[in-house]
């Protein structure tokens, strides 16, 4: 049985400016008109007196019910859920299937806050798990993190680009072109014919002052640049006006770095005020490829573990799990995943999967069960589909990981196959 199918409950459908009240009595009755408010404190003190006369006459508080708005919903609920109301957030799926059994299509700001309502009173809701600030805060900074990291490689590929045309094969000289020392030269000399104008003491001071090194390894990688200049001038490129887009793009790329640095910073900072999180996050790190901002940002994602009873849960929480078509004797071979949850963390998946099944330098594997397991599946499935497979592996490795709270072992079939054998043929005392 539904708790709040006999009790007052609040819809409100939010947007960027105004939020759309419906209040029903137990029993699904409407209570009074329907209300707009502003979303500052006026439109909210307008309606906390509305809801604290409803307290006073039927002994009750109301619960309130939202949608899931991004942004615009989080003022909203923090100041009724500090007033002492019970503030619940529904996924937008949610509501959006139940407006489905209306036979008329109609959406409006009015009726959508009436359906939050009747949702929150039909005997099948379920309310979704609390909203929690600081997982908020933490995925939100983590999502910015990622944003910023996408805008410095795209600077960076506008760099190259630039590199190409202006000073070539300067960005291959150093096995870290966009690193301290070759950021400083080429702010200094952006382009071949300013290095070919500057003097070796001049240049080898700017590699020696930035970066401690030997004087022996400036004076081989001044001989290189210039080698390089040499061969640039003798090509006759005269795109000299290009350096102001050179020095622009290294000054844009120096502003991302430390605003990602800056995020780091406050991400380390809030993850270690979360309770157990900075645990969970050690213990993700354990596993192969898996980096710190890697592990924090895919806990924000998914909050709390104990949401979720099984690995399953969590597959369809990010929409990793495959969509059924099925009608009679009919059933689709051809399902696509149904990516209903976060993108983001699909995106975090996905990359890690990537790096999971990747080869190193020296030959060795990132991770040789996970290699294994891909290459195996390549044999009969697309790549695609044996990525997305690895990617449902690494969600049970985590959520074992998370659930036993202990470190990652990596072991191959056989060991486990032999560790179950001998926990089931265990005498019991």
């Amino acid at each position: 049985m539904n708790k709040f199918t006999f009790t007052f409950v609040v819809g409100i459908d939010i947007s960027s400016k105004t939020s759309v009240i419906s209040i029903l009595k137990p029993g699904g009755e409407a209570y009074g008109k329907k209300l707009t408010i502003t979303n500052n404190l006026a439109g909210f003190k307008k309606l906390h007196k509305i809801l604290d006369d409803i307290n006073y006459k039927f002994c009750v508080k109301p619960n309130i019910f939202m949608e899931s708005t991004g942004l615009y919903h989080i003022l909203l609920y923090n100041y009724f859920s500090k007033c002492g109301f019970n503030c619940y957030v529904i996924n937008p799926i949610k509501t959006k299937n139940f407006a489905k059994q209306s036979i008329r299509k109609v959406k409006t700001d009015k009726v959508d806050s009436l359906r939050i309502a009747q949702l929150s009173q039909s005997p099948t809701f379920v309310a979704d798990s609390s909203y929690d600030e600081n997982f908020f805060v933490l995925k939100k900074l983590c999502r910015e993190y990622s944003s910023l990291v996408s805008q410095r490689s795209d600077y960076k590929k506008k760099l190259t680009s630039s590199l190409n045309i202006v000073f070539p094969k300067f960005h291959t000289i150093f096995s870290d072109p966009y690193s301290e020392i070759p950021m400083s030269l080429l702010l200094k000399y952006p382009t071949y014919d300013s290095f070919l104008k500057a003097s070796k003491t001049q240049i080898i001071q700017t590699m020696t002052s930035t970066i401690s090194h030997s004087i022996e390894w400036a004076e081989k990688k001044y001989n290189q640049i210039l080698e390089a200049a040499n061969e640039a001038k003798e090509m006759n490129i005269t795109l000299t006006s290009l350096s102001v887009e050179i020095i622009t793009w290294i000054n844009i790329i120096k502003t991302l770095s430390n605003a990602c640095e800056e995020l780091t910073q406050s991400i380390i900072k809030l993850h270690k005020q979360i309770p157990k999180l900075e645990r969970n996050v050690g213990l993700l790190c354990t596993h192969p490829e898996v980096g710190f901002i890697s592990a924090v940002s895919f806990l924000s994602e998914i909050g709390d573990i104990n949401n979720f009873k099984n690995p399953k849960k969590i597959v369809a929480f990010v929409g990793l799990d495959s969509s059924v078509s099925q009608s009679g004797d009919f059933t689709s071979t051809h399902n696509k995943l149904s990516k209903r949850g976060s993108s983001f963390a699909r995106k975090i998946l996905f990359n890690l999967a990537i790096a999971s099944i990747k080869t190193r330098r020296n030959g060795d594997p990132a991770n040789p069960i996970l290699l294994e397991y891909y290459k195996k599946l390549c044999l009969r499935k697309p790549k695609k589909v044996a990525i997305c497979a690895v990617m449902h592996k690494l969600i049970n490795h985590f959520f074992a990981i998370l659930r036993e709270q202990e470190p990652f072992e990596l072991r191959l079939p056989e060991v486990h196959e032999k560790l179950y054998k001998q926990n089931i043929l265990k005498p019991v005392i």
